[in-house]
């Protein structure tokens, strides 16, 4: 129950920052613009319309875990307001535990905004012709959903003085999944269809193997805010997302061949940095017959899991004798 009431509490005050809220409208934003954006390439719209959203999705979820983790963590130290915590009969692993599971929710209901606003989007497509039309329940349902959150939210505010973030994601959660589902139902001249017409199922699992590769950032994250600020935190993160997601042509050479020191040492290097090609699946949607399993879903878990569990216990480790506060005795 500690755990849990840490990860409620790191939860709703991730939530409140208004970063996450600025970052998490930003990326919807673009996210709602890129068919208007794609549409001038000279190459396949489409395909460049889920680039850019996968993109978007990866990089937005970097900056999101950045802040999350760093306001969990470092954040609270440079206040000392973790005093009011580690003061109390909580182990540390126990607080660094419950920190994370709720960097990890708030990520997750990002990710699950960006994953339905990509699913509207793309059923929407790319306008590459004057003679297309436009998917009239994709802007009626999505744009409806979004305007009723963002009203009732303004009015939250003014006249109950309710937080506008949280108020606007508590209620555009749930409005714009119903959207997506009741837009599931109808084609683009308002005729019944069955259900899912239009939305990717592909893109669904690359979406989720998104959200497994930002709560691994997260992790890493996690780590360096226990010793260092935000700015640093981004570096590292931003760092290490770039090296992961070129590992395999970096080092996966180098590991093969006879057992020499440098080698072993490379090979080391192999386990220890997150392979985020695991995750990153732009490759195989542009594939025509390469198709995202469920098999290969429950692979990226277990390796996420296991990194993520490796990353927890390292912050752990580096928080066990972090000096928090002068009368702060662990």
């Amino acid at each position: 129950m500690k755990i849990y009431a840490i990860a409620k509490v790191t939860f709703l005050q991730i939530i409140r920052q208004p970063i996450f809220g600025v970052l998490l409208i930003l990326a919807l934003g673009i996210m709602t613009l890129a068919p208007s954006v794609t549409a001038f390439t000279l190459d396949d719209d489409n395909k460049m319309l889920q680039d850019l959203c996968l993109s978007t999705i990866l990089v937005f979820g970097l900056l999101l875990a950045t802040f999350s983790a760093s306001g969990a963590i470092s954040a609270e130290i440079d206040d000392q307001t973790i005093l009011t915590i580690v003061s109390k009969p909580i182990n540390r692993l126990t607080f660094i535990s419950g920190k994370f599971l709720g960097v990890m929710a708030s990520l997750l209901m990002a990710n699950i905004f960006m994953l339905i606003v990509f699913q509207l989007v793309l059923r929407h497509g790319v306008l590459w012709a004057a003679y297309i039309e436009r998917d009239i329940p994709v802007i009626v349902f999505g744009l409806g959903a979004a305007g009723i959150a963002l009203i009732f939210a303004g009015l939250a505010n003014y006249m109950f003085d309710w937080q506008f973030s949280p108020t606007a994601m508590a209620i555009g959660l749930p409005l714009l999944a119903f959207a997506a589902i009741l837009t599931g139902f109808f084609d683009k001249h308002w005729k019944f269809q069955s259900f899912g017409q239009g939305y990717s199922l592909d893109i669904f699992y690359a979406c989720i193997l998104l959200i497994l590769a930002v709560w691994v950032l997260a992790g890493i994250c996690l780590v360096c805010s226990t010793r260092l600020n935000v700015v640093w935190t981004l570096v590292i993160a931003l760092v290490i997302l770039c090296l992961g997601m070129i590992v395999d042509w970096l080092l996966l050479d180098k590991i093969h061949g006879p057992l020499t020191p440098a080698t072993l040492g490379f090979s080391a290097l192999y386990i220890l940095l997150p392979n985020f090609q695991v995750f990153w699946m732009l490759d195989a949607l542009n594939q025509v017959d390469a198709h995202i399993t469920p098999g290969y879903l429950l692979q990226a878990a277990g390796y996420a899991l296991c990194y993520i569990g490796a990353t927890i216990f390292l912050a752990y480790a580096l928080f066990l004798d972090r000096q928090v506060g002068a009368a702060n005795k662990v």
